[in-house]
């Protein structure tokens, strides 16, 4: 069950930088709206989006949010083939993002997923030393 959390995290993770903080309680979870109008709004103001690539990234947002969800409420054990599942979703949720951004705009969001990568293994490596 952890896995399959992780993993659904990390799909939402590698499509937004990091939320901030907004005074929730730790223990609140945001809905599929709430976490793809968040995604969006972070991706517009790191990229620049236009009004017409913000509704078709917010449309795509909402569906992997959903479908995270729906995973995460299922709760299935296979973890080797959720871990392949969501990976396929994942490559095929950046491969539609792409689609929408400029080659200006997608230099930028790779090198946004970049620092993400790092940080997540900052704080990993730090949860570990600790």
């Amino acid at each position: 069950m952890r896995k399959l959390i992780f993993t659904a995290a990390v799909l939402v993770g590698l499509s937004t930088m990091a939320f901030a903080q907004d005074g929730r309680d730790k223990g609140q979870v945001r809905t599929p709206e709430e976490r793809a109008k968040k995604m969006t709004e972070r991706l517009n103001k790191d990229l620049s989006l236009t009004a017409d690539q913000q509704s078709k990234i917010y449309a795509l947002n909402l569906e992997a949010a959903k479908k995270a969800k729906e995973a995460h409420v299922k709760g299935e054990k296979k973890v080797k083939a959720d871990r392949a599942a969501f990976k396929a979703a994942r490559e095929a949720h950046e491969n539609q993002i792409n689609s929408i951004l400029t080659d200006q705009q997608k230099a930028t969001y790779k090198e946004l997923k970049a620092k993400r990568m790092e940080a997540m293994k900052d704080r990993v490596k730090k949860k570990r030393g600790a």
